[in-house]
């Protein structure tokens, strides 16, 4: 896991994001103009819903896996959607992907080819200056076999 900054603006990482190893985060207060991001590590993963313009993730959420969300530790996002971030506990390989229906998926690596990996997607951390991810670890929850079976109907890599 590591975090690093982003140009509000731009969205772009300032620096080469997929040098910088694990076990790196800024720390101190977010200067103005940026946003911090983080990108996890396996086992974590981080279930994006989306609330904006014509879609709305929610709708979109079986009750049971909408329960289970909310006993992780999660946080709001700008526009009333949810970071989601669970302990990954399937033995299926999952990838970043967007679902089309304001469900993301956001994991620390992706497979570029059959044997090789490299690092992959990240999310803005909301919390901004509150709160260190590190600090919030413990909350995480692992994932139950039905939210396993869920994650990997809509993100699991088919080869």
């Amino acid at each position: 896991m590591k975090s690093f900054l982003i140009s509000s603006k731009t969205n772009k990482p300032i620096i080469s994001w997929g040098m910088l190893p694990d076990n790196i985060f800024y720390e101190g207060k977010i200067p103005e103009g940026y946003d911090l991001v983080i990108n996890p590590h396996q086992p974590y993963i981080i279930v994006d819903v989306d609330r904006h313009e014509d879609k709305d993730g929610f709708k979109h959420l079986p009750l049971d896996i909408l329960e289970e969300f909310t006993k992780t530790f999660n946080y709001a996002t700008k526009r009333n959607g949810m970071h989601v971030w669970l302990y990954y506990t399937g033995n299926k390989t999952l990838i970043n992907k967007a679902s089309g229906l304001g469900i993301d998926l956001r994991i620390g690596w992706k497979k570029i080819n059959k044997t090789e990996w490299v690092n992959g997607g990240y999310v803005k951390w909301h919390p901004r200056d509150t709160i260190d991810i590190r600090n919030c670890l413990h909350l995480i929850k692992e994932t139950s076999p039905e939210l396993n079976k869920w994650l990997e109907t809509w993100f699991s890599y088919k080869d």
